[in-house]
């Protein structure tokens, strides 16, 4: 270690170009006595940050060691994260960036005065509603989320912004491109590697754009299990093994995100994201082309988000706003605790309408349910209808194929739903089929004891015995599993939500097997 400092010490005394050096960088840090606070920690790495943006490459490393020993000193049990955190970008080429575009980021400007929360905000939502035909519950998160976005740290939860539509020509990609001149570091991609995500997320600390997601994201694993990791600020993090020594590293995928795609995100996906559905325009409805080369007008909102996140951080971590009571589920609250946050802190207005927006497309994501939950709602009433007595397969098949709003009847390549179908969606839910004697036959099917657990926990509370009608109403809209769509009451096109986990379901093999269940 000795050794390196000196030859580093020697390096950084031949470059003349620093304007600071690291003696001068660290000086804020030295002036921190023992167990200060966080406010004088994140002031004195303020300027320690500002320091260091005029430095070259070696003078930043030697600051950086500086900083960490101090940190280390005043009793941090994680001093290196702690200075990377505040570390401005810099861009290193490597023999695999010849070629290719290396990645570099400009920081906006704080806008000159403070910043009042709802006329900000008002004026997003005008410019936003210029280039996207968005309805009023659409544009309030697309407005809150692009404040969230300068707020990050604030908060514990990082709910993805999912911008999904049926076909293509709904505005996804200019929704983006209006994200990318409004969020902090945007970073636009089309495609793009597990890899390169968590190393781009670690190291550039970016607002990630994620556009054409179904041409690549469906197929892949690991990307999604990396997206999923970037969720929770305690959980954000992956292990691999990197570098010449094989050093087993921990990166960061604390960042904000949004994807756009055709179509649904990936379950686990969804579950993590606040979902605008968006739509072809119609004739009735007017906007503007977004000029991509008129962008840059858009700094200066970029500029008045940034100087109110820095202005409010403090309350933004600290807020515990109401949640309405309709969204039930805990992962949809935690993705709507953020952004009612920044609503509650814009006052007038967005408080409301920032709940009213959360309550009708949490109903609408609701709608959204998986395969298994559906069998189970089914099963329950036809449990309940029958006196919660055992049941053969072909006694509860028979039920389910009438069921012509349900997929049931066309599950597979046009046939109904089978005997192992049905065992292959239950069997997750630790459900199984049991043998039994009865008048000397021996019969195949299921016990009304063995859904008692499941029923509890993956279905709400409802009265017994529930009448038939109400469950066929209820499900009017529901697809049945063929590909295409289908049209809804309204007659608005909906997403076929069942072709993609037909499959699944029906696998002898485990998820996306090749030999279908007969």
């Amino acid at each position: 270690m000795a050794a390196r400092m000196g030859n580093l010490t020697a390096l950084a005394d031949s470059e003349a170009a620093a304007s600071v050096s690291p003696e001068e960088a660290l000086a804020a840090l030295d002036k921190l006595e023992e167990g200060p606070s966080s406010s004088q920690v994140m002031a004195a790495l303020g300027h320690f940050k500002e320091a260091l943006k005029s430095m070259d490459e070696i003078s930043r490393e030697l600051a950086r060691e500086g900083a960490v020993k101090r940190l280390r000193v005043l009793g941090f049990a994680s001093p290196g994260r702690i200075v990377d955190a505040a570390m401005p970008p810099s861009v290193r080429p490597s023999s695999d960036t010849r070629g290719a575009g290396a990645i570099g980021f400009q920081d906006p400007d704080l806008w000159p005065e403070a910043v009042e929360g709802s006329t900000l905000l008002a004026k997003l939502e005008q410019t936003v509603g210029r280039y996207l035909a968005l309805g009023p519950d659409q544009v309030v998160p697309f407005v809150l989320w692009t404040l969230l976005a300068h707020a990050h740290e604030a908060f514990e939860i990082s709910p993805i912004l999912a911008l999904t539509s049926p076909d293509k020509g709904c505005g996804k990609s200019t929704a983006l491109a209006l994200l990318s001149a409004l969020v902090p570091r945007p970073l636009t991609s089309a495609n793009i590697t597990p890899s390169a995500v968590f190393r781009v997320t670690d190291y550039f600390k970016p607002t990630l754009l994620l556009d054409e997601a179904d041409t690549f994201l469906t197929d892949s694993e690991g990307l999604r299990g990396i997206l999923n990791s970037g969720h929770m600020r305690s959980q954000a993090y992956v292990t691999r093994v990197a570098g010449d020594d094989h050093q087993v590293s921990m990166f960061s995928t604390w960042t904000p995100k949004a994807i756009a795609l055709i179509g649904e995100l990936p379950p686990t996906l969804a579950d993590r994201s606040v979902t605008i559905r968006m739509r072809r325009r119609s004739r009735a409805e007017t906007i503007e082309r977004l000029q991509l080369h008129r962008l840059g007008e858009m700094e200066d909102l970029r500029s008045m988000a940034a100087r109110w996140a820095v202005d409010h951080m403090d309350e933004l971590r600290f807020a515990e706003p109401e949640i309405p009571s309709c969204i039930t589920r805990d992962r949809a609250r935690d993705n709507w605790r953020p952004l009612l946050s920044i609503a509650d802190l814009a006052g007038e207005e967005w408080p409301r309408r920032a709940r009213e927006s959360a309550s009708r497309l949490c109903a609408l994501s609701a709608n959204d349910t998986s395969v298994g939950i559906l069998l189970l709602e089914d099963l329950r009433v036809l449990f309940q209808s029958r006196g919660m007595v055992k049941l053969v397969s072909e006694e509860i098949l028979e039920y389910l194929h009438e069921m012509e709003e349900r997929p049931w009847p066309e599950w597979r390549d046009r046939s109904p739903l089978s005997a192992r179908q049905l065992a292959a969606i239950l069997h997750p839910f630790g459900i199984n089929p049991t043998k039994w004697r009865q008048e000397e036959v021996t019969r195949r099917g299921y016990e009304p004891a063995h859904f008692t657990d499941a029923f509890s926990r993956y279905l709400p509370s409802v009265p017994p015995h529930p009448p038939q009608a109400s469950l066929q109403s209820t499900y009017t809209q529901t697809a049945s599993a063929t590909n295409g769509p289908v049209l809804s009451q309204s007659g608005d096109v909906k997403p076929n939500i069942f072709s993609s986990v037909a499959g699944v379901a029906d696998a002898k093999n485990g998820p996306r097997g090749e030999r279908g269940v007969k």
